[in-house]
């Protein structure tokens, strides 16, 4: 019975310390979002976008390439003339090879918006990409605290099973001394060490539990299955009711799932105007230097030469082409929007059921409290009558089990309201 007293005081003052918040909670949360293998190739995933970002930037510039070429013809040009007024006629022959080495300097003036169509596509995706990786975090964080609290709870249960087959000890003794004494038959003590049993194989299967939890947590945040990671001793009970004032407001504007909602429609539309730009205009303009044979006015050896240039490109007919891929691109669009409507009413869906859970858990955990203090009182009531051979061996071993389940239910309550804490900060998106 002291155990159980202490029990209870230690899960209220453990509330009252940890002010319904964990240090060791976030430290576990820290080692599974340095380990998480789904948030380390997201932040990889944002390193490649970041990169394409780069490369798209880099078009804006003129671009320098090098080109050689080597060229043997078997039979060459030949070209004779007839000239009036001279005897003989003239002739001429090309060269059985050609060869020679080009640098070219482009500089594109306008590509019908391909270019910044393709930069402003190439920079969106690098934003989502970061807020894919806080979409991730966000999901994974919260399967931590599952596993954490979990973990938790199972150990608290342990504490109960040991209370309770320690308590039941203690009636099976009550019950040796009246049946030496005569004061009751022996189906009383049969009764008792049947309990017994059944507390000492609660206590095995709830060690069992505790174990496995432990494992589950360790693999979850890539720890050594041999070693013990820091954890509250018992589940913190939540009190303070959730405030409902800004919270839609928050999720809007925080929730990751939004963002990226509405960065695919921008998305779609950069993607629109790149693949309307292969029907606009196109104008670039470069210098194009040689080091070639033959050379200018027929010379044999290596010459240098140049070139400039302006290119002029108009798209004239495309049989419908141009038409069909603004529809397209604009289908696009509208797909992208009414994603985005889907995705608000589903957030706000989630935060509205994540704070009416968590407003349901925290009542629970009043009421299970309530219960478990009035179990613990009924406990001890039954036992001491039963001492004086008032009450029947069956209506003890009923309050022994009615403490055991109102224990069991008020860890059950304190995990459902963690993990709805966790449930209503992931939907609201508060980590961000």
């Amino acid at each position: 019975m002291k155990i159980s007293l202490i029990y209870i005081a230690a899960t209220l003052i453990s509330g009252s310390i940890h002010a319904q918040t964990s240090g060791l909670l976030q430290q576990y949360r820290s080692k599974v979002e340095e380990y998480n293998q789904d948030i380390r190739s997201a932040v990889l995933s944002s390193q490649i976008s970041n990169e394409k970002q780069k490369s798209a930037k880099a078009d804006f510039l003129p671009s320098i390439s090098g080109n050689a070429n080597f060229n043997y013809v078997g039979n060459p040009s030949e070209l004779s003339v007839e000239i009036p007024s001279l005897t003989e006629s003239l002739y001429f022959q090309g060269r059985d090879m050609k060869y020679g080495a080009s640098l070219t300097l482009a500089q594109p003036v306008y590509m019908g918006g391909a270019i910044k169509a393709g930069y402003d596509k190439a920079k969106k995706e690098n934003e989502m990409s970061q807020y894919e990786i806080k979409r991730i975090t966000n999901n994974i964080i919260y399967n931590a605290d599952v596993y954490y609290w979990n973990k938790v709870a199972r150990q608290e249960m342990t504490l109960v099973a040991k209370d309770f087959k320690e308590s039941i000890e203690l009636l099976v003794d009550v019950v040796k001394d009246r049946v030496n004494e005569g004061y009751t038959d022996r189906n009383d003590l049969l009764m008792a060490e049947v309990k017994l049993n059944d507390a000492e194989y609660r206590l095995v299967q709830s060690l069992n539990d505790a174990e496995v939890a432990r494992m589950s947590m360790n693999s979850f945040s890539g720890i050594p299955f041999d070693e013990e990671v820091p954890t509250d001793s018992i589940v913190i009970p939540l009190k303070e009711e959730p405030s409902y004032a800004g919270i839609i407001d928050m999720a809007m504007t925080s929730r990751p799932e939004m963002l990226i909602a509405s960065g695919n429609i921008d998305l779609q539309k950069s993607s629109a105007r790149l693949a309307n730009s292969q029907y606009m205009p196109k104008l670039s303009v470069g210098i194009d230097g040689s080091y070639s044979s033959p050379g200018y006015n027929f010379k044999a050896d290596l010459n240098p030469n140049y070139a400039i240039y302006a290119k002029l490109s108009v798209p004239i007919f495309e049989w419908g082409k141009r038409r069909n891929t603004r529809k397209a691109g604009k289908y696009a669009i509208d797909m992208a929007t009414e994603n985005q409507r889907k995705v608000t009413d589903n957030v706000r869906l989630e935060v509205e059921t994540a704070f009416y859970n968590y407003s349901q858990a925290i009542r629970k955990v009043y009421l299970t409290e309530s219960s478990l203090n009035k179990a613990e009182e009924s406990k001890e009531l039954a036992f001491e009558k039963y001492r004086e051979g008032n009450i029947s061996i069956v209506e003890v071993i009923n309050a022994e089990i009615y403490h055991l389940e109102a224990k069991v239910n008020f860890i059950q309550s304190k995990l459902n309201a963690q993990i709805a804490k966790s449930g209503l900060e992931r939907a609201r998106g508060e980590r961000f």
